[in-house]
């Protein structure tokens, strides 16, 4: 049990993380996040070592999220400007930390238009830092899937915070 909960203090943030830019709630974030840890702890045995243990984890993340989706077809994925506010409090003044709000606002609601997997694979990348690898291996597909998505993403993502509009 001790590891167990060695394990959860280690990858808790990330795992959290993750699910707050999928969902735009942090509530609802902590919630899918115990929810994962929950099921992780049901199935350690099955997990066998071939893959870092955070991606593992990041799979039962993104599985946990979908059986969310699932289940709440309707709930508002927009990014809610008073929750972004604790990741923004490295800034030092009030002005950037407005514009680091809004600018993150204005990124994550351009994300939210991508598609599934381009809007995962985007997220992993850019605040959770994860590389292609383990990105792939979230998916279980190989690196040179994900480096090609996130490209893909990446220019689709430009052209919506251009004023385009991506369906």
């Amino acid at each position: 049990m001790d590891e167990f909960k060695q394990l959860y203090d280690k990858h808790e943030k990330q795992i959290s993380k993750y699910l707050f830019y999928l969902v735009g709630d942090k509530h609802l974030a902590e919630e899918l996040t115990q929810e994962t840890f929950f099921q992780a702890f049901k199935s350690i045995h099955r997990f066998k070592g071939e893959s870092k243990v955070s991606t593992w984890l990041f799979q039962i993340a993104k599985n946990t999220f979908y059986t969310y989706m699932r289940k709440n077809k309707k709930i508002d994925r927009n990014i809610d400007p008073a929750t972004i506010q604790e990741s923004l409090a490295f800034q030092q003044t009030p002005e950037e930390i407005y514009e680091k709000k809004e600018e993150s606002i204005r990124l994550m609601n351009a994300i939210k238009k991508l598609k599934q997997p381009q809007q995962e694979i985007m997220i992993l990348r850019f605040y959770n830092e994860l590389s292609f690898k383990e990105i792939g291996d979230i998916f279980d597909k190989t690196d040179l899937w994900a480096r090609v998505n996130f490209y893909r993403a990446k220019g689709k993502l430009s052209y919506i915070l251009d004023g385009g509009v991506e369906t």
